[in-house]
Order: structure tokens, then sequence, then C-alpha cells
């Protein structure tokens, strides 16, 4: 019995092979684990740093529209304080004895503001006439439309890239509906972008129009939003111009205000109205 009991039962063969099976199995789900996490930590890095890149692009944007937009307030000021010492100079020039009246200055001031937020706000505006108006009452419709219109306008016709500007509204001018209703004049229609840069680009870009296939655009006529002031200047100027043309009526050159409110000359031209942004042909 003794014997008997010290007798130790040794593992065989196949208990053996299963065993080394078990360990081999559990090895590999551990490296396919390491291998997966590490795959993971590499995707979390990759992602991080993407993230990075396009914090980083948009820090950069906006760090470039707070630019401009300083700029804008630098260039407002340095021109109310223009228009402020210009109503001081005028008035040590025509006071009694060089005296200033206070409150006389303090309005005249109060309009050199008034005339250059006006100013602001008018240069990011475009003037467009010859947009076909949607035949609808719904406001909405109507604007959905007019900016459709512009956005072919601007793509087809100027051959703009679109991601290059962002129109902010679309107003047609003058209150109520047109009338009478199937009337073909159209009204003017003002556009409003993000940024006074895009007027300029637009300028450039107008003699493009000339080329269109669309007739509607061809007839497209562009002129940049003017404060009363600039408005008045310009009709002054069109006056002169009108004056010098008439006496100089056998000339093959002719006078035009462009869209600076400058004076040019011009050769006369065949066709019935000038190219787009050129002021109309004075009558």
């Amino acid at each position: 019995m003794a014997a008997a009991s010290g007798i130790v039962n040794k593992p065989n063969s196949k208990t053996i092979s299963k065993k080394k099976l078990e360990i081999c199995g559990h090895c590999n789900v551990r490296d396919q684990v390491d291998s997966n996490t590490q795959r993971i930590e590499a995707l979390e890095k990759k992602l991080e740093a993407q993230q990075k890149d396009t914090e980083s692009e948009v820090n950069r944007a906006i760090s470039e529209v707070n630019n401009a937009i300083e700029r804008e307030k630098d260039k407002i000021k340095s021109e109310v304080r223009d228009d402020i010492v210009g109503v001081l100079q005028d008035h040590e020039k025509t006071g009694a004895g060089g005296t200033v009246k206070k409150e006389q200055v303090k309005v005249e001031v109060q309009e050199a503001l008034e005339d250059e937020k006006d100013k602001a706000f008018r240069a990011r505006n475009l003037i467009i006439a010859g947009v076909p108006e949607p035949d609808t009452d719904d406001m909405d419709a109507g604007n959905s439309a007019d900016l459709a219109s512009v956005t072919r306008l601007f793509t087809d016709g100027m051959k703009l890239d679109p991601d290059s500007y962002r129109i902010t509204n679309t107003t047609r001018l003058y209150r109520g509906r047109k009338e009478p209703a199937d009337t073909n004049k159209d009204r003017l229609l003002r556009v409003r972008f993000d940024s006074s840069d895009m007027v300029g680009k637009v300028a450039r870009a107008s003699p493009e129009l000339e080329n269109a296939a669309n007739s509607w655009m061809k007839n497209t006529r562009i002129f940049r939003g003017r404060s009363k002031k600039e408005r008045d200047e310009r009709r002054e100027l069109i006056r002169e111009a009108h004056t010098k043309n008439n006496e100089e009526e056998d000339s093959d050159y002719k006078w035009y205000v462009d869209f600076s409110n400058k004076k040019v000359l011009r050769k006369k031209e065949g066709e019935e109205r000038p190219r787009p942004f050129r002021a109309q042909k004075y009558r």
C-alpha cells in the first residue's frame, strides 16, 4: 500500500501539447492586444496633430480678420482726424479774430463722424442695375432668387471663384413692389459683402461681362455704394463733363466719370452703352 501511495501520475503527451497550445494562444492574444494598443495610440497622436494644425489654421484666419478690422478702424480714425482738422482750420481762417465757436465746431465734427461712419458702411456695398427681379411678393423667396442671380453673375459672368467672396445680403432699393407688375424695369439691387476688398475685385473683373453668353449679364451695370456727399460730388462732375462734351461735340473723344469719381477722357465708342462700371453716357 505504501508503495502504491508513492506512485505519481505523469501527464501524457496529449495533455502537454494542449497546455502548450493554451499558452501560445494567450501569447498571441496578448501580442494582438499590444499591437492594437500601439495602433490606437498612433492614431490618437495623428488626430491630435491634425487637430493642432486645424486650430492653428483657424487662429491664423481669425488673426487675419482681426488685423483687417484694425486696419479699417485705423483708416476711419485717420479720415475722421483729417476732417476734424479741416473743420478747425476753416474756422481759424474765417472766424472773427481767429475765435472758434465751440457749438458750431461740435456740430460740424459730429457731421464729419457721421459721414465717415456712412462711408465705412457703404465701402462694402455695390449697386447693380439690370438683374432680373423675381416676380414674387414673398420677401424671403425674392432675396434667395436675387442672391442666386448675383452669384451666377459673379461666377459665370465675371469668372470669379465662389470661394473668394461672401455676400452678406442683397436688397432691392426703393420701397414697395415695382409697378405696374408687368413692367420690364427692374429695381436696383444692392449687394453687401463681408469685406470692402471685394468691391475692387468686382471692378477689375467686370470687363468679363462683355463676353457673357447671357444677355442680361451683358447689359448689367454696376456702381459703388456712395454717400449723399459722394453722390452730390459725382453729380457735379457729371454736369461738368456734360458741359465739356457739348463744347467739344465734334471731338473723337468724350469725357466720362469713372468708378472712382474721376473725370477721364476716352475715345468715343460705336456702342449704345459704355463698358460695365463706366458712367452712363451723357444725354
